[in-house]
């Protein structure tokens, strides 16, 4: 998928470039802790060496005091040489273990900037490692939904089935095999109202005498001509319906006349029979 999708190919790429950093950064920072562990491990030693001196320089003086006790003046002489020799190596060792924390430092700042170096590359690399996750996850996502566009319908003619995209402009209805039989049945025929040549299928049931053209332009006329009588059905019911209307009218209109003419006629016999 990667090789098909420039983008998937691009984070691909940074992803494995943030990879190789990462790894760089990290054998920079293990030879860091490496020398750090290295030279804490000389001041250990250098602490051992010193706890092993001071216990050897007690022991010469106590000796050499001992030797006093005893009057034996050569032999304490020579303890309390080798107490100053071991002294000397004393004196030796501890500013050597003091250039050695000079180093542990050294050490130590170098592997602490190596670590936030390594880090901040890591971060990257998970920053890399979610762009390339998210792409693949959009691009199965997308290849899902084309997938799902690809349906199978039988052929009409054999019943084998047709695979085909819902987004194809023209659906197949036939296989490969039967499409190339059915040319056969095709031929021209002219159109006989314009003249124009156009395809048929000699299968088909019914077969057309004009063109698709021509086809538009009498459904359009059809059209046309059920609309004008819609609207000619339409004009004469709105007048069929105002004649009604009107008749109505002149009803009332002659109902009204007759009432009044009688009116006063009432009025006076009323009057009569109330005398």
């Amino acid at each position: 998928m990667s090789g098909k999708d420039p983008e998937l190919s691009r984070l691909g790429e940074a992803l494995s470039s943030a990879r190789s950093a990462y790894a760089e950064a990290k054998k920079i920072t293990d030879e860091a802790k490496a020398r750090l562990n290295e030279t804490g491990s000389r001041i250990q030693t250098f602490n051992a060496k010193i706890t092993e001196l001071k216990k050897g320089i007690d022991s010469e003086y106590n000796a050499m005091r001992s030797e006093r006790a005893g009057g034996d003046r050569d032999a304490a002489d020579e303890h309390r040489s080798m107490a100053q020799s071991m002294q000397e190596k004393l004196t030796e060792i501890y500013e050597s273990k003091k250039s050695c924390f000079g180093e542990l430092d050294e050490a130590r700042a170098a592997f602490n900037k190596a670590l936030n170096a390594q880090k901040i590359l890591r971060d990257k690399v998970q920053e890399a490692w979610d762009g390339f996750n998210a792409r693949l996850e959009y691009l199965k996502e997308e290849n899902a939904k084309e997938q799902a566009k690809w349906k199978e319908k039988p052929c009409k003619i054999c019943g084998v089935p047709i695979r085909y995209n819902t987004e194809w402009k023209h659906i197949p209805n036939l296989c490969k095999e039967c499409f190339d039989k059915d040319k056969e049945n095709w031929e021209d025929r002219k159109c006989a109202k314009c003249g124009k040549t156009f395809r048929i299928n000699k299968g088909w049931e019914h077969i057309p005498t004009i063109c698709g053209d021509c086809r538009k332009i009498v459904r359009a006329e059809k059209s046309a001509r059920m609309q004008a009588e819609k609207e000619a059905q339409e004009e004469s019911a709105r007048l069929a319906r105002e004649e009604r209307e009107a008749a109505a009218s002149a009803l009332v209109d002659v109902a009204n006349e007759a009432v009044s003419e009688i009116a006063p006629a009432l009025e006076v016999s009323e009057n009569v029979r109330n005398i």
